[in-house]
Protein backbone atom coordinates (compact mmCIF):
# COMPACT_ATOMS: atom_id res chain seq x y z
CA UNK A 1 0.00 0.00 0.00
CA UNK A 2 1.97 2.96 1.30
CA UNK A 3 5.26 1.87 -0.26
CA UNK A 4 3.62 1.40 -3.65
CA UNK A 5 2.08 4.88 -3.36
CA UNK A 6 5.51 6.32 -2.60
CA UNK A 7 7.03 4.56 -5.60
CA UNK A 8 4.30 5.95 -7.84
CA UNK A 9 5.13 9.44 -6.52
CA UNK A 10 8.83 9.19 -7.31
CA UNK A 11 9.86 7.67 -3.98
CA UNK A 12 8.78 10.41 -1.60
CA UNK A 13 5.98 12.83 -0.77
CA UNK A 14 4.53 14.90 2.03
CA UNK A 15 2.49 13.08 4.66
CA UNK A 16 -0.30 15.67 4.44
CA UNK A 17 -0.50 15.29 0.65
CA UNK A 18 -0.74 11.50 0.87
CA UNK A 19 -3.39 11.71 3.59
CA UNK A 20 -5.42 14.24 1.58
CA UNK A 21 -5.24 12.17 -1.61
CA UNK A 22 -6.44 9.07 0.27
CA UNK A 23 -9.15 11.02 2.13
CA UNK A 24 -7.52 10.07 5.45
CA UNK A 25 -6.81 12.15 8.47
CA UNK A 26 -3.05 12.36 8.91
CA UNK A 27 -3.45 10.69 12.33
CA UNK A 28 -4.95 7.65 10.59
CA UNK A 29 -1.85 7.37 8.42
CA UNK A 30 0.69 7.66 11.24
CA UNK A 31 0.58 4.04 12.53
CA UNK A 32 1.38 2.82 9.02
CA UNK A 33 4.13 5.40 8.67
CA UNK A 34 5.55 4.40 12.06
CA UNK A 35 5.57 0.75 11.02
CA UNK A 36 7.40 1.39 7.74
CA UNK A 37 9.99 3.51 9.53
CA UNK A 38 10.45 0.94 12.33
CA UNK A 39 11.09 -1.76 9.74
CA UNK A 40 13.52 0.43 7.80
CA UNK A 41 11.33 0.54 4.70
CA UNK A 42 10.92 4.32 4.76
CA UNK A 43 12.29 7.42 6.46
CA UNK A 44 10.51 10.57 7.61
CA UNK A 45 11.98 14.06 7.76
CA UNK A 46 10.25 17.44 7.78
CA UNK A 47 6.77 15.87 7.38
CA UNK A 48 7.90 14.04 4.23
CA UNK A 49 8.18 10.28 3.85
CA UNK A 50 10.69 8.64 1.54
CA UNK A 51 11.05 4.99 0.61
CA UNK A 52 14.44 3.44 1.42
CA UNK A 53 16.41 1.08 -0.79
CA UNK A 54 15.24 -1.73 1.49
CA UNK A 55 11.67 -0.56 0.93
CA UNK A 56 12.19 -0.65 -2.83
CA UNK A 57 13.55 -4.22 -2.63
CA UNK A 58 10.64 -5.28 -0.42
CA UNK A 59 8.10 -3.78 -2.83
CA UNK A 60 9.74 -5.34 -5.90
CA UNK A 61 9.95 -8.85 -4.40
CA UNK A 62 7.52 -11.67 -5.10
CA UNK A 63 5.08 -12.53 -2.30
CA UNK A 64 7.14 -15.36 -0.78
CA UNK A 65 10.35 -13.33 -0.77
CA UNK A 66 8.59 -10.28 0.64
CA UNK A 67 7.07 -12.38 3.46
CA UNK A 68 10.51 -13.78 4.33
CA UNK A 69 11.98 -10.28 4.20
CA UNK A 70 9.16 -9.00 6.42
CA UNK A 71 9.76 -11.83 8.91
CA UNK A 72 13.45 -10.95 9.20
CA UNK A 73 12.71 -7.25 9.60
CA UNK A 74 9.98 -7.79 12.18
CA UNK A 75 12.07 -10.26 14.20
CA UNK A 76 15.08 -7.98 14.29
CA UNK A 77 13.62 -4.46 14.34
CA UNK A 78 10.25 -4.65 16.11
CA UNK A 79 11.07 -5.03 19.82
CA UNK A 80 7.88 -6.82 20.84
CA UNK A 81 7.98 -9.26 17.92
CA UNK A 82 11.65 -9.90 18.71
CA UNK A 83 10.83 -10.51 22.39
CA UNK A 84 8.05 -12.95 21.52
CA UNK A 85 10.26 -14.90 19.10
CA UNK A 86 13.18 -14.97 21.54
CA UNK A 87 10.85 -16.14 24.30
CA UNK A 88 9.37 -18.89 22.14
CA UNK A 89 12.81 -20.07 21.01
CA UNK A 90 13.90 -20.25 24.66
CA UNK A 91 11.06 -22.57 25.70
CA UNK A 92 11.26 -26.32 25.47
CA UNK A 93 8.01 -26.70 23.54
CA UNK A 94 8.07 -23.41 21.59
CA UNK A 95 4.94 -22.05 23.29
CA UNK A 96 4.14 -19.21 25.67
CA UNK A 97 0.95 -17.69 27.02
CA UNK A 98 -0.02 -14.24 25.78
CA UNK A 99 -0.49 -13.16 29.40
CA UNK A 100 3.27 -12.96 29.89
CA UNK A 101 3.56 -10.23 27.26
CA UNK A 102 0.36 -8.47 28.30
CA UNK A 103 1.65 -8.25 31.89
CA UNK A 104 4.94 -6.75 30.68
CA UNK A 105 3.20 -4.30 28.36
CA UNK A 106 0.76 -3.15 31.07
CA UNK A 107 3.73 -1.77 33.00
CA UNK A 108 3.96 1.04 30.45
CA UNK A 109 0.62 1.02 28.65
CA UNK A 110 -3.06 0.91 29.54
CA UNK A 111 -4.75 -2.49 29.26
CA UNK A 112 -6.26 -1.46 25.92
CA UNK A 113 -2.96 -0.16 24.56
CA UNK A 114 -1.19 -3.32 25.73
CA UNK A 115 -3.77 -5.47 23.94
CA UNK A 116 -3.43 -3.37 20.77
CA UNK A 117 0.37 -3.65 20.87
CA UNK A 118 0.18 -7.42 21.31
CA UNK A 119 -2.45 -7.81 18.57
CA UNK A 120 -0.22 -5.90 16.16
CA UNK A 121 2.82 -8.01 17.08
CA UNK A 122 0.76 -11.20 16.68
CA UNK A 123 -0.42 -10.04 13.27
CA UNK A 124 3.15 -9.33 12.20
CA UNK A 125 4.44 -12.63 13.58
CA UNK A 126 1.69 -14.60 11.88
CA UNK A 127 2.13 -12.80 8.56
CA UNK A 128 5.87 -13.47 8.66
CA UNK A 129 5.20 -17.07 9.71
CA UNK A 130 7.38 -16.60 12.79
CA UNK A 131 4.73 -17.79 15.22
CA UNK A 132 1.06 -18.65 15.39
CA UNK A 133 -1.56 -17.72 17.95
CA UNK A 134 -4.39 -19.78 19.39
CA UNK A 135 -7.04 -17.31 20.52
CA UNK A 136 -8.97 -20.04 22.37
CA UNK A 137 -6.22 -20.72 24.91
CA UNK A 138 -4.15 -17.55 24.47
CA UNK A 139 -1.00 -19.42 23.43
CA UNK A 140 1.70 -18.29 21.05
CA UNK A 141 3.45 -21.09 19.14
CA UNK A 142 6.78 -20.88 17.32
CA UNK A 143 6.46 -21.78 13.64
CA UNK A 144 8.77 -24.63 12.54
CA UNK A 145 10.75 -22.57 10.02
CA UNK A 146 11.28 -19.57 12.31
CA UNK A 147 14.49 -20.84 13.94
CA UNK A 148 16.16 -21.40 10.57
CA UNK A 149 15.03 -18.03 9.24
CA UNK A 150 16.31 -16.24 12.31
CA UNK A 151 19.66 -18.02 12.32
CA UNK A 152 20.21 -17.11 8.68
CA UNK A 153 19.46 -13.45 9.32
CA UNK A 154 21.10 -12.83 12.68
CA UNK A 155 21.43 -9.08 13.15
CA UNK A 156 22.76 -7.41 16.28
CA UNK A 157 19.71 -6.43 18.29
CA UNK A 158 21.26 -4.20 20.91
CA UNK A 159 20.49 -4.76 24.53
CA UNK A 160 17.18 -6.55 24.06
CA UNK A 161 13.53 -5.58 23.86
CA UNK A 162 12.67 -1.94 24.54
CA UNK A 163 9.22 -2.23 26.04
CA UNK A 164 7.14 -1.14 27.86
CA UNK A 165 7.19 2.55 27.22
CA UNK A 166 9.18 2.15 24.02
CA UNK A 167 8.09 1.16 20.58
CA UNK A 168 6.34 -2.19 20.93
CA UNK A 169 5.62 -3.26 17.41
CA UNK A 170 5.19 -0.10 15.46
CA UNK A 171 1.46 -0.39 15.09
CA UNK A 172 0.05 0.97 18.31
CA UNK A 173 -0.62 4.66 18.79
Amino acid sequence: GLLEILLARGGEDGLAEIADDLNFEIDDLLPLVDATVLLGLATVADARIAITEEGREFTAADILTSKEHFARLAATRAPLVRAIVQGLVATEDGTLREGLFLDLLRRGFSAEQARNQLETAIGWGRYGELFDYNRDDGRLLLEPGARTLLQSSAEPSGSGPEFPGGSGSGGGR
